[in-house]
């Protein structure tokens, strides 16, 4: 699928989705833009994650939560004060997240699409597009799991989880 960017209609890149044909266009954001957009009519990221009509976290480098929108903080039932600096596991309240190894680092971590494409994203710049993702919730010797679907996209130095569906895939 082709991605451009919703503001100046720049071609930035491709991203791949199972779900779309290899004509279609998506819309991002280029980085140009966003400086552009936030700098000089000095538009918060706060607004601007609020203009976004859907859940949204942003990731910093270090894998951990740097802010939401309210859509997000809704759903996931915290404040932002709670979620800022804590991994994807701990906001997200994953079952494994509270083993004592801790986010990132059970063996279960390997094979987490939410924490696998976030960080794809952060390191390579690829943004992804409803990827089929599920979270492991509850007990973690006999968690619930529950399917999502979720999207990435590199900003700067952060990266933008939109959250597209929860539960019915």
């Amino acid at each position: 699928m082709r991605r451009v960017c919703g503001w100046c209609k720049a071609d930035i890149g491709t991203v791949g989705s199972v779900q779309c044909s290899s004509d279609a266009i998506t819309h991002g954001i280029c980085n140009d833009c966003m400086s552009k957009l936030l700098m000089p009519l000095s538009v918060s990221l706060r607004d601007f994650l609020e203009s976004i009509d859907a859940p949204v976290l942003v990731v910093n480098e270090a894998g951990e939560l740097y802010s939401a929108n309210k859509t997000a903080l809704l759903l996931l039932q915290k404040e932002l004060t709670d979620i800022e600096g804590c991994s994807g596991g701990d906001v997200f309240e994953c079952a494994f997240a509270s083993l004592p190894e801790g986010c990132g680092k059970t063996i279960h971590c390997n094979g987490c699409t939410i924490r696998n494409t976030v960080m794809n994203t952060l390191q390579s710049g690829t943004s992804h597009l409803k990827t089929p993702a599920y979270l492991f919730r509850g007990n973690p010797e006999s968690p619930q799991d529950i399917p999502f679907l979720i999207s990435t996209e590199k900003v700067g130095d952060f990266v933008l989880l939109r959250v597209d569906s929860v539960g019915g895939v």
